[in-house]
């Protein structure tokens, strides 16, 4: 349910205590003025109506808050005035009838207080329907505004290269390696150690170089110092409780850290 205008601003309080005063003085004016009655019960009718009118005007904000229909606006209207003309009437009986206060007839004042009774109640409803009009179009330009960020496209991260061959530095030879010949990549230090099915060859660089360069659907890191190609891979073994181990196809046991096991499965779908 949304917050009372009131409520939500506090300082509304103000406005409205003017205008009730106003109101209070209108129909005292008027009460006097033009049905002659005394001024001491027109004072008390006057903040007992107006009273229950802003009281009644208060909750009508929980209806139109919610509903905003044109026909339940008018019901709200009708029932609104239908009701403060009914409180109105139960103040006028008790203050002359149970208090003995003289005043006027009830029913000579029911045109004096419609002719301000209704504009009031227009009034309250139209300021209702205008702020739930105006936190509606605020939603939806929030919404807008949210759509759009959330449709503009990131900045795309720098594409790393995936590299299709390594070169090896062997004394006065250079060995040129296809990556699809790699059988896997051991750790060494400072260096790194390709094994192919020709022979392993010692190279300057590090683990994080090869896991981020040779392609993803091909090699993974299945430990801290070991990278395979799943295309070796013959069966992936429990070795120990919680442990595994890779036999490849050219008989070589390698270790499976527990987050490499999860990464294999992973890449393999198993």
């Amino acid at each position: 349910m949304k917050t009372h205008p009131i409520i939500d601003y506090p300082y509304r309080w103000v406005p409205m205590l003017v205008v009730a005063l106003v109101l209070v003085a209108a129909q005292v004016a008027i009460m006097s003025v033009y049905t002659g009655a005394d001024y001491v019960p027109a004072v008390i009718d006057g903040i007992a109506a107006i009273g229950w009118l802003m009281a009644l005007g208060y909750l009508a904000w929980f209806v139109v808050g919610v509903v905003s229909i044109f026909q339940t606006e008018v019901i709200i209207l009708v029932t609104g005035i239908l009701i403060w003309i009914a409180g109105s009437f139960m103040v006028n009986d008790i203050m002359t009838r149970i208090a003995g206060i003289p005043y006027i007839a009830f029913a000579s004042t029911i045109p004096f207080r419609l002719l301000f009774g209704i504009p009031t109640w227009v009034a309250i409803i139209l300021w209702y329907r205008l702020i739930v009009a105006k936190e509606d179009a605020l939603n939806q330009e929030l919404e807008k505004e949210l759509a759009m960020r959330q449709s503009v496209s990131l900045p795309e991260e720098p594409r790393i290269e995936q590299i299709d061959r390594i070169t090896v530095k062997d004394g006065s030879k250079i060995h040129l390696i296809k990556t699809d010949e790699l059988t896997y990549i051991q750790a060494c230090g400072d260096y790194v150690m390709l094994i192919t099915p020709s022979g392993e060859y010692l190279k300057e660089q590090t683990m994080k170089y090869f896991e981020t360069h040779l392609p993803s659907d091909t090699f993974v890191r299945v430990h801290r110092s070991t990278i395979v190609n799943v295309t070796q891979i013959s069966r992936v073994e429990l070795f120990g409780k919680e442990t595994y181990q890779l036999l490849l196809k050219n008989g070589v046991k390698l270790r499976v850290s527990l987050s490499g096991y999860r990464l294999l499965k992973e890449r393999l779908g198993i």
